[in-house]
């Protein structure tokens, strides 16, 4: 942790032998590698944060990060990250002192996929600060604390997944409404998701689950629905690529092409003869 904070800590107690250390340091936002050293490492968040992301072995984190709440790192579990300025209360534990607890490494891999908040943990490491400043960190003292915290730690609740929800009927057609609306605009996934409320990647996945396609590739189909009819009126292939929001026509040919199978000025060509055939 102490290489990680960018200078001297704010405070640090610890047993004996420094096996366990405690310390309250306030770290700047940074990113770059963590998980090096040989000590579980609990953070607990006392002031500051905001969006973390933290990648391992073991999976990402890409979580926001609220006070109260406390990250696990287990030893020799290398990786990268990127946090926001914060304020921890940190509790580090060498991995050998481990082997005096009947906790594996193993059990703890929940603990380090995820982001807790644990009052029961939150409150035996705030006791376990304020006692080891008043008693300099007693081994017995130590040892009952860590071991409180290690079996809550491996007994925490797998997380279940999270529920992936397809984009409503109503929604749906607000997103078609919008598209229709803004067909020469440059309209990206982040103003369709405002138009129902919901933040980008979400609405990316319920939109897929409703539609069977990306927001991007609906809003080429409906561009390329709204173009037909213009093509079929004889306007050319670079008046209807303006109008559908393309200033290169050849890039507009090939997403019809893509979307149709056929050129522009073919698939009208076609269209006509078919038109014609019916007369």
């Amino acid at each position: 942790m102490a290489s990680e904070s960018g200078g001297p800590l704010d405070a640090c107690v610890g047993n004996a032998d420094g096996s366990v250390l405690m310390l309250r340091h306030t770290f700047v936002a940074a990113q770059g590698a963590m998980g090096e050293g040989s000590a579980l490492r609990i953070g607990l968040l006392t002031a500051g944060g905001g969006a973390l992301y933290q990648r391992t072995a073991l999976g990402r984190i890409a979580q926001p990060w609220r006070a109260g709440a406390f990250n696990v790192v287990l030893p020799d579990c290398p990786g990268e990250f990127r946090s926001p300025a914060l304020a921890l209360l940190g509790l580090a534990i060498d991995a050998r002192h481990l082997q005096g607890h009947d906790v594996r490494l193993e059990q703890l891999h929940r603990a380090a996929s995820a982001l807790h908040g644990d009052p029961v943990i939150a409150s035996v490491m705030g006791a376990l600060w304020h006692c080891a400043e008043a008693h300099a960190g007693s081994a017995a003292f130590f040892e009952h604390g860590v071991d409180l915290v290690l079996k809550r730690l491996a007994g925490l609740p797998v997380a279940s997944p999270p529920t992936r929800r397809a984009l409503s009927p109503a929604h749906v057609k607000r997103v078609q409404e919008l598209i229709d609306a803004h067909l020469g605009d440059d309209l990206g996934v982040v103003r369709m998701a405002q138009e129902v409320g919901q933040e980008a990647s979400g609405f990316s996945r319920g939109f897929r689950l409703a539609t069977g396609m990306t927001p991007y590739a609906y809003l080429t189909w409906r561009r390329m629905e709204a173009a037909k009819p213009r093509l079929l009126a004889g306007h050319s292939v670079t008046e209807v690529a303006l109008a559908m929001g393309y200033a290169n026509p050849g890039k507009f040919a090939a997403a019809f092409r893509r979307v149709t199978g056929q050129a522009p000025s073919r698939w009208a060509g076609n269209a006509r003869g078919e038109l014609a055939a019916r007369v």
